[in-house]
This record gives C-alpha cells, sequence and structure tokens, in this order.
C-alpha cells in the first residue's frame, strides 16, 4: 500500500508540474493540487505521523514526516514550481490570506479522513529558499490513555495514583516538547474525574476531550491567558485544577497558591529532568517555603521508541561499543539486548511505536529543608537518590533488558546522537 501511495504522489505532483488535469477533475476540489495535498495528509495518517514538513531547498522541496520521533523522508519528487502552488493551497486551506509572505503564519485545517474528523495545526515560515511549512496532525478520535496505559511501572503507578487522589498539592509533569507530558496529566485527570468533583483546566489549546471537566483554551485576543484564567478558576469553586503550562512568574505564584489553599494543582514545565524542573520554579520567582509546602511530586519523561515487533531480535554485548552503559550501570560482555533489524512493516527503520521512560521526584522531609535551605542542585539530587529516587536512565534501561527499547535509542533520546 505505501509504495502505491507513494507513487500515485509522484503521479499528482507531476500532473501540477505540468498542469495536466485529470477527466475526473469536473470541479476545482478535485484539481491535481487539492488532491497532492490531501493525499501528503493522508500518507502521514497512514504512516501514523505527528508532523508533515514540506521544507524549500534550492531547486525543489523535501517532503519529510515525523513518525514515533524521528523524520523520515519518502521518495515523492516535489519541484519549486510545485511546492508554490502547494503552500499558496495551504494557505487557502487554513484561512490565511495568500498574499501575506515574508512573515510567520498559523492556521487550522479541518481534515477528513475515511469519516473521521481530523484538525491540522498549520505553521508557515519564511526561509532563504521560499515559505517552509509543517502541519501538526492532531486526532480528534484519538482515544485518551489511563494510568496503566502509560508504560509506567507498578511502583510508580501505585505511587501516581496516591498522589492523584490527594485532596490538594502540587504535581508537575516535566520535559521537553512532544515528550508526552499533556498526555499523562489527562491520564491523571481521568482517574480523579467524578461527578463529585468539579474539575476544571486552563489550556493552550485544549488536545483533547474529557467529559465531565471543564475545559479553557487560552485566548490571548480575548485577554485570557494562563494566569488570568487561572484566577478566575479559583472563583469556581474548583477541587482540581490542571494549567497546560506554568511559563512565568505569576502563573507560578498562582498555581502554588492554588495548591497550598487546598486545590489540587496539576500542570506541566519545561525541565531536563525532575530535580532540574524543581531549580526552574525557583528561578522563576517562587518562593521556596510554598514550594516546600505544596510540592507533591515531579515527573519527568521522554519519549523513546519501541522495537519493531516483526523484526525484532536478540544481539549479545560482544564490546565496549556502549561504553557510557558500562560506566554507568555496568553492562557486561555477554549481556543479551534487542534490537530491530529493519522490515518493510517499519520501513527499514528497526521501530514502531514510542513508550515512555519515566522518573518520579517525591520530597520527603530531608528534601523539604534543603529546598527551604535553597540548596545545590547536586545536593537534592543526592539526598533524592538515598531515599530511593529511580532515574529516567534507571527507567529506560529496564525496558531496554526487557526488550521494549534498544541501548542507542536511550542514548539517541537522553544524550543526543
Amino acid at each position: 500500500m505505501y509504495e502505491e501511495k507513494v507513487l500515485a504522489l509522484n503521479r499528482l505532483a507531476y500532473q501540477v508540474e505540468y498542469g495536466v488535469r485529470s477527466k475526473k477533475a469536473e470541479s476545482d476540489d478535485l484539481s491535481p493540487i487539492f488532491r497532492l495535498i490531501d493525499g501528503i495528509i493522508n500518507l502521514g495518517l497512514i504512516l501514523r505521523a505527528s508532523d508533515v514538513h514540506i521544507m524549500p531547498l534550492s531547486t525543489k522541496a523535501r517532503l519529510r514526516y515525523r513518525i514515533d520521533g524521528a523524520l523520515f523522508m519518502p521518495e515523492i519528487n516535489i519541484t519549486t514550481s510545485v511546492l508554490n502552488q502547494m503552500v499558496a493551497r495551504i494557505k487557502v486551506l487554513a484561512h490565511i490570506k495568500t498574499a501575506a509572505v515574508g512573515t510567520a503564519l498559523d492556521g487550522h485545517i479541518a481534515h477528513n479522513f475515511n469519516g473521521r474528523p481530523i484538525d491540522i495545526r498549520v505553521a508557515i515560515m519564511p526561509v532563504k529558499f521560499g515559505e517552509s511549512v509543517v502541519l501538526r496532525i492532531m486526532n480528534a478520535e484519538r482515544s485518551l490513555k489511563t494510568i496503566e496505559e502509560l508504560g509506567f511501572s507498578a511502583q510508580l503507578q501505585e505511587t501516581l495514583k496516591e498522589i492523584a487522589h490527594r485532596p490538594s498539592g502540587m504535581l508537575i509533569v516535566s520535559g521537553p516538547m512532544n515528550s508526552g507530558k499533556t498526555t499523562s496529566l489527562y491520564a491523571v485527570l481521568k482517574e480523579i474525574n467524578s461527578p463529585t468533583k468539579n474539575i476544571m483546566t486552563i489550556e493552550d489549546p485544549v488536545e483533547g476531550v474529557i467529559e465531565g471537566i471543564n475545559q479553557i483554551a487560552v485566548n490571548e485576543e480575548a485577554n485570557l491567558d494562563f494566569a488570568k484564567g487561572l484566577r478566575a478558576i479559583l472563583r469556581m469553586d474548583v477541587n482540581a485544577i490542571m494549567v497546560g503550562e506554568i511559563r512565568d512568574e505569576e502563573t507560578a505564584r498562582i498555581a502554588i497558591r492554588a495548591a497550598l489553599t487546598g486545590h489540587l494543582l496539576l500542570t506541566t514545565l519545561h525541565a531536563n529532568d525532575s530535580v532540574s524542573a524543581l531549580f526552574r520554579l525557583r528561578e522563576m520567582g517562587a518562593p521556596p517555603y510554598l514550594i516546600a509546602a505544596t510540592l507533591s511530586g515531579i515527573i519527568s519523561q521522554r519519549l523513546v521508541r519501541k522495537i519493531c515487533p516483526k523484526c525484532k531480535e536478540e544481539y549479545i554485548i560482544n564490546s565496549n561499543r556502549e561504553k557510557f552503559f558500562y560506566d554507568e550501570r555496568k553492562i557486561r560482555v555477554g549481556d543479551v539486548f534487542y534490537r530491530g533489524r529493519g522490515c518493510d512493516f517499519c520501513h527499514n527503520s528497526g521501530y514502531y511505536g514510542r513508550t515512555p521512560i519515566h522518573e518520579i521526584l517525591l520530597p520527603n522531609e530531608e528534601l523539604r529543608n534543603e529546598i527551604l535551605e535553597l540548596a545545590r542542585i547536586d545536593e537534592v539530587r543526592n539526598i533524592a537518590k538515598k531515599a530511593g529516587f529511580k532515574t529516567m536512565l534507571d527507567d529506560a534501561l529496564d525496558k531496554a533488558k526487557a526488550g521494549i527499547t534498544t541501548l542507542d535509542e536511550i542514548g539517541r533520546t537522553l544524550y543526543g546522537d
């Protein structure tokens, strides 16, 4: 099927380039350019892509799909002429003025795939050879995961559920963009959702719908940002609040005070790990005594690619190739691990799907005292490890030993290529 789709898209690109029109195309909606864009998006959905990248080069364009966090480039020939027509058409579909050039643009496309509504977020940026386009695919019918489906260990599942059912306190999920933070928070919301609780969220944007929860979208044009929305929510007799992201000092202070006054506060924060997230809050100006009093836990996570089930194979460590892991976790020559050979099913990547790796920092009395005393980050990390803190690397290596992911993927995700 994949090869047929690629062949059809190349045929459509040729028709657009040379103005060839199919006999079936009796209306503008069936023009080759429309069907080309439609087909590119549909191929992305078939490939489970999260994003479609259309990048102008000096004499042609490069089309890529982000699949399981990595970019994949099919062999589709798009010339500069075809690209210009594609960008113009995408602007029309996204309700962007076609005359707008030389500036960053964004919009939405309402797409239909086999009867399913798909929201496409459009971002256009002027670059050296034209305009670069990224289409983010948001599946409106994607199922929201439960805590049991997130890939936590049994112990971490119980810890997270215990925190979620507390009447107050603050739970933070940290990590870079596209690391599954919102998915984790939605799982917590599903866990505590009940007719006996008034739960509200403020998000930018609302990425999934949970029946029974009041979800508010940030609207800068209406002067509704995270801080203003959070203040308004506190007047709504609410039990639990989710703030999509803490971005500034004002939101951090309001969120912490909300947790202090008897609310369960869930939020996300951009930080490298859970200990760094703690210090990020301090850098934002949040008073240490309030952090120490309200913090229930900090989850940090990344997404790693899973080994393709169709071409998975064992291999034995027979050299010091994985030197970093030898030094850190004493992986020895002779140990058995797993990898994917690469096959048609995974487009020769060796991977299919993703799973998160996690760590949860739980502040005990000693750690809260260190927060109050403004301890250094290495001191806080050492205290946490003495109390049994398990890092993302620990969780990742457990998943590698279980044949879920590879050592190479762990290194790529945590430390770069």
